[in-house]
């Protein structure tokens, strides 16, 4: 019988072993994949800027995108973190918005100089509370003109929401769509509270 099994065993350990090799493959596969997909989102989705909005609006124009993406943001802000560590960080998520948008990090409490979209020079404290932004974070969609389309007050939560969000400003659905209806509509559940601001649409 040990004979006889021992056969058995050395018959099958090649198939064995060459599965379990496949299966090693594919999990060191997936770690390097999830790996590839998490980038510094200060490097990967923000723009490098010197703070001169028409300038990059002007950029934004030129690199046929459509338009820019104020993310107004605060040192102490869990939520603007939670949204740096699970959002902004997603490789699928910098790769949509680049080739859409100009994407702008401000700090409404900070000191650094900024030019407003009427060339007027000023803190980036100064410049948020003449944008009426007491609050982070902030999405503030800007089109080609230097115009808001639509401001998001709260955090996103997840990497499909907010690219929902971005098809919804692609699109143009802000003219007459409200964007909670929007992203029902993509199968998002519970978007849309009553934060949202949009050109166009009912409020």
């Amino acid at each position: 019988m040990n004979k006889v099994a021992t056969i058995v065993v050395m018959k099958y350990r090649p198939r064995w072993c060459g599965f379990l090799a496949f299966l090693l493959l594919l999990v060191t596969l997936n770690i390097a994949a999830a790996q590839d997909t998490v980038r510094d989102p200060r490097e990967f989705f923000f723009t490098q800027s010197f703070g001169d909005l028409p300038e990059e609006l002007a950029t934004a124009r030129q690199q046929g995108k459509q338009g820019m993406l104020l993310f107004f943001e605060a040192e102490d802000c869990r939520y603007c973190i939670a949204m740096l560590r699970h959002v902004f960080n997603q490789k699928r998520v910098q790769d949509w918005y680049q080739k859409h948008f100009l994407s702008l990090a401000i700090d409404i409490h900070g000191d650094v100089e900024i030019k407003d979209f009427d060339g007027i020079t000023l803190p980036a404290k100064v410049f948020s509370e003449q944008r009426r932004v007491f609050i982070t974070p902030v999405l503030s969609f800007i089109d080609l003109d230097g115009n808001e389309i639509y401001r998001h007050l709260g955090m996103v939560k997840t990497p499909e929401e907010f690219l929902i969000m971005g098809e919804y400003i692609v699109g143009r659905h802000y003219l007459d769509t409200e964007y909670r209806v929007f992203a029902k509509k993509q199968g998002l559940q519970q978007a849309g509270q009553p934060n949202h601001t949009s050109a166009g649409a009912e409020k």
